[in-house]
């Protein structure tokens, strides 16, 4: 059940991440989780995932995989874009 809804939670991010970015499949935008801040997020339409990115100096970035992410957070960051397509 819980990949289930981690899975329907994710389509919905994907969804919303089409509609915001017009065509781009990345979005600039903070959004503070219980784990870290981070400053995108991210559909790779080739393996069909979502990453979150924190970009630090020196051009170094962390990725954090949606599917890793608890279900509170996965909730959060559906509920920010939400708000903002709202």
């Amino acid at each position: 059940m819980k990949k289930i809804l981690s899975s329907v939670m994710k389509n919905k991010v994907i969804n919303l991440i089409k509609i915001l970015g017009f065509g781009i499949n990345e979005l600039l935008i903070t959004i503070p989780l219980s784990i870290a801040t981070f400053n995108s997020i991210e559909w790779d339409h080739v393996d069909d995932n979502v990453y979150l990115h924190i970009f630090e100096d020196d051009n170094y970035d962390l990725v954090v995989n949606f599917d890793e992410l608890s279900e509170e957070d996965q909730l959060e960051v559906y509920k920010i874009l939400s708000v903002i397509y709202n």
